[in-house]
């Protein structure tokens, strides 16, 4: 039987004899060969999540708002005030948006077993209460979320003014209001009535008087 080759010798050159631990040639030992390490496993490095892009924060919100606009100032339309660290936010409070949580109140009361009383009350829980569903949205997705929405930037505010309206015994109540002077334009945002206590807490959290 032929012996199998296993190389040469490093010192002599002479053929090595798999098996032998000495070169038959010159007697120098021959190294044990060593077994390949096996492939280390590919390490995964673990996703890095970019921080968000804007530090913008939600301060204070204020529903029940209502800008007039058109002839004679008899358009109105409804908003809700969002005031952020860096902007003031108007998110218009479509008759659509509005009839839809007005529904969606009710359905589920009436689900719950309520009858017309609180299927009424809850209608108009959601009416005064839609305005808080904006805590739960980044202001830049409130700002998109219709196309009348618009916003100030509140290093543009020259001055915001909240002002007690006047109550008067044989003609309309005129009603609680904000003024915001704001690009060399002035704004008169009406409110609801009892409104002017809740109207000054949000603007004072939100640092804007």
């Amino acid at each position: 039987m032929t012996s199998e080759n296993a190389g040469f010798c490093a010192k002599c050159g002479a053929a090595l004899t798999t098996g032998n631990s000495f070169c038959t040639g010159c007697g120098a030992p021959i190294p044990t060969p060593t077994e390949p390490a096996p492939p280390s496993a590919q390490t995964v490095a673990a996703p890095v999540y970019a921080p968000p892009s804007s530090s913008e924060q939600i301060l204070s919100i204020l529903g029940g708002i209502t800008i007039a606009s058109g002839f004679m100032g008899l358009k109105r339309t409804s908003y809700t005030m969002i005031m952020t660290s860096t902007r003031v936010i108007l998110a218009e409070l479509t008759q659509d948006m509005l009839k839809s949580a007005i529904e969606d109140a009710r359905s589920d009361t009436k689900a719950e077993g309520g009858g017309f009383f609180k299927q009424w009350g809850a209608q108009l829980a959601a009416s005064f209460s839609y305005a808080e569903r904006y805590w739960e949205m980044a202001p830049d997705a409130a700002l998109a979320e219709t196309p009348g929405n618009f916003a100030w930037d509140r290093n543009a505010i020259e001055k915001i003014k909240l002002r007690a309206g006047m109550t008067r015994d044989e003609a309309a109540d005129d009603p609680d209001y904000i003024t915001v002077k704001t690009g060399g334009n002035k704004f008169k945002l009406l409110m609801g009535a009892g409104s002017f206590a809740h109207a000054k807490k949000a603007l004072l959290a939100a640092g804007l008087i």
